[in-house]
């Protein structure tokens, strides 16, 4: 106690090494937990963007492949170009969805009423036609001829083939109904259908077709001046000659595959 009453602390050189010391263990030890509490959190942040990975390409992988059917086509002259002179316009406003109508008839011969008739042609996409057309404008050899062309199947009919579509649930369930998946069975059973790799995912743009649609639009830019392909721009009223409605994408020359 000093002269004025006081009590003065007085450290020795050792009392204040092992108070330094002690002060320096707890800000060592709040440094290793913040360490753990920080590594603990990056791992369960990558952990989560892994699961989130996985769950995407478990759910995603699918749109990596495409569902085709083959059909024997019969370019027939009388319906492409009546006068044989190969006018292009006259091959562009051909009926061309009448020779898939046609293909699918003759493989299907005891389909015979309208509704029947109706799901039989939906099982093909509605790109098939000028998927068809293109081949004609680019070799009109091919009229006259019969040949086997690999189109591109309905969604639905793809979604089934994925596995997306339980066939084991009432009919009124499914968006297939038990003709169009005994109508698939039988093309599989004759190999006509099956899946490959789905280029039109990276080589079209946006579409009503699924089938049809891809990502095009989200890289390459559009010619007419949009930032990117598939922006809001004026378009037809989806019809070509020949009756056939375009899909979306072929309604715009800058979309779509089959173009």
């Amino acid at each position: 106690m000093n002269s004025t009453g006081k009590t003065s602390l007085v450290f020795t050189p050792d009392a204040a090494m092992q108070k330094v010391r002690a002060g320096l263990d707890r800000r060592y030890r709040a440094e290793r937990r913040f360490r753990r509490f920080g590594l603990a959190a990056i791992f369960l942040g990558l952990l989560f963007l892994v699961l989130l990975l996985v769950s995407i390409v478990d759910k995603g992988y699918s749109a990596f492949q495409q569902t085709w059917i083959d059909l024997d086509v019969t370019f027939d002259e009388q319906l492409l170009d009546p006068t044989g002179q190969r006018d292009p316009a006259v091959l562009s406003a051909a009926n061309y969805g009448g020779l898939v109508k046609d293909s699918l008839r003759d493989m299907f011969p005891d389909v015979t009423g309208r509704s029947q008739k109706r799901q039989l042609y939906g099982l093909v996409s509605g790109g098939a036609a000028f998927q068809l057309r293109n081949m004609v404008l680019k070799d009109p050899g091919l009229i006259g001829t019969t040949q086997r062309i690999r189109v591109p199947a309905n969604d639905d009919v793809d979604m089934l083939m994925k596995g997306h579509i339980d066939r084991n649930q009432p009919s009124s369930r499914r968006r297939l109904g038990d003709d169009e998946i005994a109508w698939i069975d039988r093309l599989a059973d004759e190999n006509r259908i099956g899946k490959s790799f789905n280029t039109t995912f990276f080589t079209a743009g946006d579409s009503r077709e699924p089938e049809l649609a891809g990502s095009r639009c989200r890289f390459l830019p559009d010619p007419r001046g949009h930032p990117v392909a598939g922006l809001p721009g004026r378009r037809g009223n989806g019809r070509v000659p020949g009756g056939v409605r375009l899909p979306e994408s072929l309604d715009r020359p800058d979309r779509g595959q089959y173009q």
